[in-house]
Parts: structure tokens; sequence; C-alpha cells
């Protein structure tokens, strides 16, 4: 029960952190309503398997510029996908519900983000990777209770965030959406450049 407790605070200490996964729940709910929302919340899920083995399997043997290229890599994403929301909020109007199609390309691009991004390879190597192999050697059971809290607290607080922001959803008129859009685009390009301001110095 102890490591689970460890896992749930680091995985809502990663939750509620300010970043590009954040924003991009905000905007999915906005776009589809709860589900979309909810499914990107859950992009970790799919993106950590890649960040995992990478960091077991490739990231000790890759030079130490790796992570800085990468950074800067993400924050290009994260900038287009702003862009990419900013021309939407031109035209967008609200939609009655979510369809799947939507979600699912929700879950791609958040997970696409994440696993462009530094922080969960930086969390894996630095923090969670010991960790969990040293927890998990000592008793297997608890390994799996740290990774298992970890991932509830994680993605539980982006999901619930989901599920407050869908409830004023249906208050918004579409002018309200296009600027709610439109802030969020400007989140997510702010969020991209401090990406690049942080890692570019160390990539070049």
């Amino acid at each position: 029960m102890e490591m689970i407790g460890v896992g749930l605070a680091i995985g809502l200490a990663a939750g509620i952190s300010p970043g590009p996964l954040m924003v991009l729940v905000i905007t999915q709910t906005l776009r589809s309503g709860w589900r979309a929302g909810v499914l990107t919340a859950a992009a970790p899920l799919v993106s950590d398997a890649v960040v995992i083995a990478g960091v077991i399997l490739v990231l000790s043997a890759l030079p130490a510029r790796a992570l800085p290229i990468m950074g800067v890599i993400g924050g290009g994403y994260v900038i287009w996908s702003g862009l990419e929301t900013w021309r939407e909020a031109r035209i967008g109007r609200m939609e009655t519900g979510a369809e799947a199609g939507s979600a699912l390309q929700a879950l791609r691009r958040a997970a696409t983000i994440n696993v462009l991004s530094p922080h969960p390879w930086l969390t894996w190597a630095t923090a969670m990777g010991p960790l969990t192999l040293t927890t998990w050697h000592r008793s297997p059971p608890a390994g799996a209770a740290l990774v298992t809290g970890f991932y509830v607290s994680l993605i539980g607080a982006k999901a619930l965030l989901a599920v407050l922001i869908a409830g004023g959803r249906n208050r918004l008129t579409d002018a309200g959406y296009r600027r709610s859009l439109q802030a969020g685009a400007i989140l997510l390009a702010v969020a991209g450049l401090a990406l690049i301001a942080d890692f570019l110095p160390q990539a070049l």
C-alpha cells in the first residue's frame, strides 16, 4: 500500500502540471465533449509503452544530445498543433456530440505529442524507471502498485478536468467556443516555444 501512495503522489504532480497535454485535454473537450477529453487524457497509456521501452532499451545507448533534440522536435510539433487549432478557431462551430473518429484522432494527436515531448522520457529515465525497477526487484506486487497508482492519478486528474469542462461546454456560444480555441492555440504555441527555448541550447 505504501508504494501505491507513492505512485499516486508522483502521478498527481504530473497530472496537474500545465503543459501541452493539459491544453490538448481542454481543447479536445471543448471540440467534441468529455469522451474526446478523457481519451486525450488517456494518451500516456498508449505513448508511454514506447517511452518505457525506449528508456530501458535505447536511451542509455543514445548520445546526451538525444533528449534535447527530441525536445526541440516536440516543441515544433506542439506549435504546429497550436496553429492547426487557431485555423479551426476561425470557422469553428460547437459540435453536438463527440464522434468516434474525432475522439480517436484526439487520442492519436495527444499520444504523438507525448512521445515527442521529453518530459515523459525524463520522468521514466530519472525517477519512475529506477524506482519501479528497484521496487519490482524487491516485490513485484509493490512495483505493480507503484505503476498503477502513477497512471491512475496522472490520467485521472486530467480526465476529471475534461469532465468538469464538458459540464460547462453546452453553455458556450459559437463565439465563446472560438475564443476558447484561440486561447488554447496560444497556450499550445507558448508551450511549444518554451520546449524549444528549454532544450535548443543543449541540442546545439
